[in-house]
C-alpha cells in the first residue's frame, strides 16, 4: 500500500481520500483509526518516548502497584487508564477482564482450562497461563459467547 501526505495550511478541515481495488481487512483497520473508533494505546519506552501499540499485538494488560502495563510478544510497555477505563474502552475490540487485575484479548487466547475452586486457567498463544477468578468466570464465559460463540464448560 502506498501513502502520500500532503500539507496545506490553507485547510479549513483535514482531510482523507482512500484509494482502493479492494476492501480488505487492513483498509478497514485504517479506517476505522481515522474514524477514531479504535481506541489508541500509547506504551512508555524505558527512555520515556512514546509508543502507538498495536491492539491485536497486545496479549494482556495487568496492574501493579497503581501501574497499568500492556504485555506483548517481546515488550512490556507502561500505559495509562484504570482497568476500569480500559476495561470499557476495549470491551469492543476483543478485551475481557478476568480477574481484579488482569485484562486479556480473547484473540490471543490458545486454551481455556477448569481449575479447582470454580476458576479458569487461560493459556495465551506465547504459552503464558493466567487464572479466571471466580467472580470473573462467568463474565469472561458470556463474553466469549457473544463475541466469538463459543461457551466453555
Amino acid at each position: 500500500m502506498r501513502i502520500k501526505l500532503f500539507q496545506e495550511d490553507a485547510l479549513e478541515e483535514d482531510r482523507t481520500e482512500i484509494y482502493y481495488r479492494e476492501m480488505t481487512e487492513q483498509i478497514e483497520k485504517v479506517c476505522q483509526l481515522l474514524e477514531g473508533s479504535v481506541p489508541q494505546l500509547f506504551g512508555l519506552e524505558e527512555d520515556g518516548e512514546q509508543v502507538l501499540l498495536s491492539l491485536e499485538e497486545i496479549f494482556y494488560i495487568d496492574t501493579v502497584d497503581k501501574k497499568t502495563f500492556a504485555y506483548l510478544k517481546e515488550h512490556v510497555y507502561q500505559i495509562q487508564g484504570s482497568l476500569a477505563f480500559l476495561e470499557s474502552a476495549l470491551s469492543e475490540h476483543g478485551f475481557c477482564r478476568i480477574s481484579k487485575a488482569n485484562i486479556v484479548n480473547i484473540q490471543q487466547i490458545k486454551r481455556v482450562k477448569s481449575e479447582a475452586n470454580m476458576r479458569l486457567k487461560v493459556v495465551l498463544n506465547n504459552q503464558e497461563e493466567l487464572v479466571i477468578s471466580r467472580y470473573y468466570r462467568k463474565i469472561f464465559q458470556n463474553y466469549l459467547k457473544k463475541v466469538r460463540g463459543i461457551l466453555h464448560d
